[in-house]
């Protein structure tokens, strides 16, 4: 059955107020377009419609109220593309409920179903949502497939240069974390140079993260010291505390490894105040080389 005109005029104003940002305006214009989809009966237009919502509420960050429908549709669906939605959101509905290994069997379905869809932007977003979750996991292989994937449909169908800084920045991750260490820095410093040139800079502690790594895992301490210092100064700026912690540990190990045993004193009581009731985390980083077994991204 056809989608009626109404169906497809809500569809249309909802698409519209969501790429303005009005989010619960957009939400209650797709609820609509269920509803005149359910009036006429059609399932599949109405899966669709209900896959449409989702989109928004990802953004609203609700999407934990529909995940079980969405596992439904993506068993009955015969449509490749509405099959896909439902996969994706019910991966990022896991995802958000920090159940990382359900959330990578669902990004991988949803991937599959990409291939099938054959549309770009599907290929893309399903296979950096696999990425980013199999890099969590430590499945770097994987993760790197992936983000080579995208970056390829990137320069073929995408303006977007922060989206794409952030995954050659999490491929060179990868990449430093197989061996190819070097191969993978350049690829972070890439990113980094993109991040600055549209002044972005709420993007840059992660990535100076990654860098201060990489120079550290080529022995160049104090290279990978003054990466360290702009990550941490920046992440302080942008309160993002994950980086300010994986950086303080990195810093540490590097004024360690230099016998510079005052600087590492004094980045471990930085790090220590960032575990305030774990007793003995000042010992515990001191004794151990962290950045061969943290993984930063996880």
């Amino acid at each position: 059955m056809a989608p009626t005109e109404r169906y497809l005029r809500l569809t249309a104003l909802a698409q519209r107020a969501f790429s303005r940002g009005r989010l619960e305006r957009s939400l209650r214009l797709f609820e609509a377009a269920e509803a005149e989809a359910r009036r006429g009966g059609d399932r599949e237009l109405v899966d669709r419609a209900f896959c449409n919502r989702c989109v928004v509420l990802a953004e609203l960050d609700r999407l934990d109220s529909v995940s079980v429908e969405l596992k439904h549709i993506l068993m009955r669906s015969r449509d490749p593309f509405t099959a896909w939605m439902a996969a994706y959101y019910t991966s990022q509905a896991y995802e958000a409920e920090g159940v990382l290994s359900r959330a990578l069997a669902y990004a991988r379905r949803a991937s599959e179903l990409a291939e099938i869809c054959g549309q770009p932007r599907s290929l893309a977003a399903s296979g950096n949502q696999q990425g980013v979750l199999a890099l969590k996991e430590s499945k770097f292989a994987e993760a790197a497939q992936c983000f080579e994937m995208v970056l390829r449909l990137e320069a073929e169908h995408s303006e977007d240069v922060i989206g794409s800084a952030i995954t050659r920045d999490n491929l060179g991750y990868c990449l430093m974390c197989t061996g190819r260490v070097s191969e993978g820095m350049a690829l972070c410093c890439e990113a980094a140079a993109a991040i600055e040139s549209v002044g972005a800079r709420q993007y840059l502690p992660e990535i100076y993260q990654d860098i201060c790594y990489g120079a550290l895992q080529l022995q160049r301490y104090a290279e990978g010291r003054m990466w360290g210092e702009k990550a941490l100064a920046l992440a302080r700026e942008y309160n993002h505390q994950g980086v300010e912690r994986n950086t303080l540990m990195l810093l540490a190990d590097a004024a360690m490894d230099e016998g510079d045993e005052e600087a590492g004193e004094k980045y471990l009581d930085l790090l220590a105040s960032h575990y305030p009731d774990l007793k003995g985390m000042k010992s515990f980083f001191a004794a151990f080389n962290v950045r061969e077994v943290i993984n930063l991204k996880a």
